[in-house]
């Protein structure tokens, strides 16, 4: 064994012919580092899971933001569909009592229901009476004086919906009832 003058020690291994040269540092200022490094990567891995559970909360609230406007639109949509049936119609039109006035002023029928914590408000609006739009007729629609045999009353049904999380939606859709003169 040998020693040098940078505190290194060499020794020859005589079976195998190889040498070990081995370095002793002095620990002066190295003390606790290892405990300094292991603390800072462990606060970088701890900010690391708050950022990532703090991403995927956020992604659950927009999920369910999206289910709440989903539901809101669909329930919106079944509120107008069900005041555009002929028959739902027509029950309106007997409860607006402008609907037999060719001339009359708009008025309107509305309904409320409740589904859980849903609530969808459905307005049926009564705009006029009236011809047909160009091109909705055939010839034969037409009398020997050239009066039209069919006239439209207009209405305009809204439905608007509000659920959990102030999810709102509101569809308004325009609708002509045929009726023959």
């Amino acid at each position: 064994m040998m020693k040098c003058a940078d505190r290194s020690t060499a020794r020859l291994n005589r079976k195998s012919g190889v040498l070990f040269i081995s370095y002793s540092r002095k620990q002066g200022n190295e003390r606790g580092i290892a405990l300094i490094m292991a603390l800072v990567l462990l606060v970088i891995l701890t900010l690391l899971g708050i950022w990532a559970l703090d991403t995927s909360s956020t992604d659950l609230k927009i999920a369910g933001n999206y289910r709440n406007a989903a539901t809101a639109f669909s329930m919106a949509d079944s509120a107008v569909t069900y005041a555009s049936n002929p028959t739902n119609l027509t029950a309106a039109c007997l409860l607006i009592s402008a609907c037999t006035n060719s001339t009359g002023t708009a008025s309107q029928w509305s309904a409320t229901e409740s589904y859980g914590s849903s609530s969808v408000t459905v307005t049926v609006i009564f705009l006029s009476k009236g011809p047909l739009p160009p091109g909705s007729m055939y010839d034969a629609d037409v009398d020997a004086n050239g009066n039209p045999k069919f006239s439209g009353i207009y209405f305009s049904a809204v439905a608007s919906d509000s659920g959990p999380n102030n999810a709102q939606s509101v569809i308004e859709r325009n609708i002509i009832q045929v009726v023959s003169n």
